[in-house]
């Protein structure tokens, strides 16, 4: 690149840097008197986003959690260290303070060791084999994100927005394809941006769709973002392919290091067969430090596959 170039993309940055303090500042004067937020692009929406996550190369933190189900609700503690894009350990430890999995992730494998009395067993696979063993599309980038608040399967290279005003926050929906338009009944223009979307799954219409539908073809994304920070606060997937949805939530926020991060997540989880509801709150939130990752298979502890 030559040194003209160079300056003139200085310059460039200078001047976007401007624009964009401008534009908060105008987001919090007509807040501040009342007034709704101005129309913003999904561009401009998620660039302003991309400034405000959480930045860490080593990070380590607790965790405060609750597990609910239908059937049952659990309450447990967990111990997290992170090297960003390399590593995720996790230590579970439920409320007798005894440990019972101990996990390490890699963006292409998982290993873990399940300490859990009559249950003592251990897995080590790829990362793919583990999302068969949940049945999700489960992946380290996922992970990560929901661990520290960052958005989940976001691409705005491949996908489509449009921009919604929602009370005082933003909201990008995904654009419907063809089919996905078929299934709703209506355009993604027509719903307001907190509808909770149903179809009705033995409509013959919906069924001759499905069986010609990729899983991604029937896939609705929502992500709302703070009309002053354009911090990420909510996330909702309507899956139509497979009669699911995902609702993430960043209940409350907190400062560490002039960097302001989710201290409070919810994620709630649905089906036909109904919600599982997952909360946790981070604490004691430390980076910086290079973290050891200790992790050992005891001899006596049985392997266990993906299906």
């Amino acid at each position: 690149m030559s040194r003209r170039s160079h300056n003139y993309i200085r310059m460039i940055l200078g001047m976007l840097a401007v624009a964009i303090t401008l534009t908060a500042c105008s987001n919090q004067k007509r807040l501040a008197k009342g007034k709704p937020l101005k129309n913003r692009s999904s561009t401009a929406i998620l660039n302003r986003y991309y400034e405000t996550p959480f930045d860490f190369e080593w990070v380590g933190m607790k965790l405060s959690a609750d597990f609910e189900t239908p059937e049952e609700s659990r309450s447990f503690k967990a111990t997290v260290r992170m090297r960003k894009d390399s590593i995720i350990w996790i230590s579970i430890t439920p409320l007798m303070g005894v440990e019972v999995l101990r996990a390490v992730i890699t963006p292409d494998s998982i290993k873990y060791v399940s300490k859990v009395p009559k249950d003592k067993h251990y897995f080590v696979g790829s990362i793919n084999e583990m999302a068969e063993l949940t049945n999700s599309d489960l992946n380290f980038s996922m992970i990560q994100g929901l661990l520290m608040g960052y958005s989940i399967d976001l691409d705005e290279k491949k996908d489509r927005f449009i921009s919604r005003i929602d009370d005082q926050e933003y909201v990008l929906i995904s654009k419907y394809n063809r089919k996905l338009k078929k299934v709703v009944g209506s355009d993604e223009r027509d719903i307001n941006p907190d509808d909770s979307l149903e179809i009705e799954t033995t409509d013959k219409r919906y069924r001759r769709i499905l069986k010609r539908a990729e899983e991604e073809d029937l896939l609705m994304k929502r992500y709302w973002f703070d009309g002053r920070t354009y911090r990420l606060t909510r996330t909702v997937f309507d899956d139509f392919y497979y009669q699911r949805s995902l609702e993430i939530e960043h209940l409350s926020f907190d400062e560490y290091d002039e960097q302001v991060y989710p201290k409070k997540s919810a994620l709630t989880f649905g089906t036909i067969d109904g919600n599982t509801t997952f909360t946790f709150e981070r604490s004691r939130i430390r980076k910086g430090k290079e973290y050891d990752f200790p992790f050992s298979i005891p001899d006596d502890y049985e392997r266990r596959y993906a299906p």
